[in-house]
């Protein structure tokens, strides 16, 4: 993508600067893209239309915008000039369709009917007009978007001159209203028909073949990717150079090779599969979801097989994708436990009484010591509860453990809850750095040492699981104002 969605155009006007400006700076297909999102807002605006029909690459977009642009004001000063750019553009492309291939044995000798059917034309070019604007003005009125090339096309039929198929085959108008009501199906099924009946005419075929890219999209769109592939194929049969049809078809076949991946769980291989549609469509169905989902798997096969470098690799690109949920990140925050050097304890863990555990915290030095027995077996820097909000000092205990505790007051999780006393109706306790919920967002991240939190004692994530695997409900708990008022040797507060 040329530009990032963070700063993409949000309102017609600010899109149309936009494209003008990617235009002047030889950004076509950006501007185009743009210009189609434009078109697709405001149907009347001229100025979108005739800069699409500059700008876009496929012959029958640029010709059927350029109607639109004239249609909407015939006696603009730049139609002139954009008309003579639109035929340079496409003489060689332009296929010679001679007028006696659609003929009617129904119509008049052009000597007794040339005058009335010029009246007749002048009748129906106008209400045409007249038509294509009321049209336009009832999609603004409706806030309805329409899929952008299906409103140039429609727009093009609404306009198209004599001498077109759309004009004199008898099943113009419903395939009109078929493709101004986006029924693909209807609109193929009467284009299947005049390609039979003038199959070398070049306006079918290319109709047949937008229909059929336009049926695919939708099927996309509604998660029938497998249906979607045949409609492609059919648009790719009829017009084999058309940009947008190859991209649907290219990244429908590696997201339907990706799901085949993912259920047979081969994570690699999916994940490759849907970052080529997530890196060229970040909105294709379900992606996003299936992306993050083989991500996560992946870590967890990963950590299994105690590859813990590429577990990290994968949980982080999963949390990137969906940073509101936690268990991502209390999956890393167990394998960096799982990763940490073992501390060399000179007593085995599990071997003392409840009763000669303790962990000690000091508010003047921010530091958490672990005692077990005499030994000191963990030594932690912390961050208690900042000015207004102080960490209580006392003597407690490990009440409650749970993995991950959330505190409602501010919406966030906080991995290796240890509680160790209530202040009113909250409880204060011991856990890692907190993770606010639907952001990801890490709080207090790179202010450990420091009085930061609403009264908890804070650890980092490899410290406090660390401290969770150790410690049992029970376990003494001292706060004290500093470590000088407390040696191994004292038993009792200060």
């Amino acid at each position: 993508m040329h530009t990032a969605d963070a700063t993409r155009p949000n309102t017609p006007r600010t899109k149309l600067n936009h494209a003008i400006h990617y235009a002047k700076e030889g950004h076509k297909a950006e501007a185009a893209e743009l210009l189609r999102e434009v078109v697709a807002a405001q149907p009347v605006n001229q100025a979108a239309w005739l800069w699409l029909s500059a700008t876009t690459t496929e012959p029958v977009e640029a010709k059927t915008a350029f109607a639109q642009a004239k249609a909407i004001n015939p006696a603009h000063p730049s139609l002139v000039k954009a008309e003579a750019w639109l035929d340079h553009r496409f003489i060689e492309d332009t296929p010679a369709v001679p007028e006696a291939e659609f003929d009617s044995p129904l119509q008049d000798s052009p000597k007794r009917s040339s005058k009335k059917m010029l009246r007749v034309f002048n009748i129906v070019a106008f209400g045409l007009v007249v038509l294509a604007i009321v049209l336009g003005l009832i999609v603004l009125l409706l806030s309805l978007i329409w899929e952008v090339n299906a409103t140039a096309f429609a727009s093009g039929l609404l306009t198209s001159t004599p001498g077109t198929v759309a004009d004199v085959a008898p099943e113009s108008v419903a395939l009109k209203m078929a493709l101004a009501e986006q029924n693909w199906a209807k609109a193929i099924d009467i284009l299947d028909g005049l390609h039979l009946a003038y199959p070398d005419s070049p306006f079918v075929e290319s109709y047949l073949a937008y229909a059929h890219t336009q049926m695919g999209i939708n099927l996309r769109s509604r998660g029938f990717v497998e249906d979607a592939t045949r409609n492609f194929d059919e648009a790719l049969a009829l017009a084999p150079d058309q940009v947008r049809t190859q991209q649907e078809q290219r990244l429908a076949e590696a997201y339907l090779l990706g799901v085949q991946h993912y259920q047979s769980g081969n994570w690699p291989e999916a994940i490759a599969d849907f970052e080529t549609v997530w890196a060229e469509n970040k909105s294709y169905v379900n992606v996003k979801d299936l992306l993050f989902s083989a991500y996560y798997n992946h870590g967890l096969a990963l950590r299994a097989a105690k590859d813990f470098d590429e577990a990290k690799a994968a949980l982080e690109a999963a949390t990137v994708l969906h940073p509101e949920l936690s268990e991502p990140r209390l999956l890393l925050a167990e394998i960096e436990f799982d990763m940490a050097p073992e501390t060399p304890l000179k007593r085995p863990l599990g071997k003392s009484s409840l009763s000669d555990r303790l962990i000690l915290v000091s508010v003047a030095e921010q530091r958490m010591h672990v005692y077990d027995g005499d030994e000191l077996v963990f030594d932690f820097v912390v961050s208690t509860g900042e000015p207004g909000r102080d960490t209580a000092i006392g003597e407690f205990e490990i009440l409650n453990k749970i993995d991950v505790a959330y505190a409602s007051t501010w919406n966030l999780d906080m991995p290796y809850w240890m509680g160790i006393y209530w202040s009113g109706p909250l409880q204060n306790g011991i856990h890692s750095l907190p993770i606010v919920k639907h952001t990801g967002y890490k709080l207090w991240d790179g202010y450990l040492g420091q009085r930061v939190s609403y009264g908890c004692v804070i650890l980092s994530d490899e410290d406090s699981a660390t401290l969770y695997e150790w410690t049992e409900i029970g376990t003494k708990v001292k706060i004290v104002p500093s470590f000088a008022y407390w040696s191994p040797n004292e038993k009792s507060g200060p």
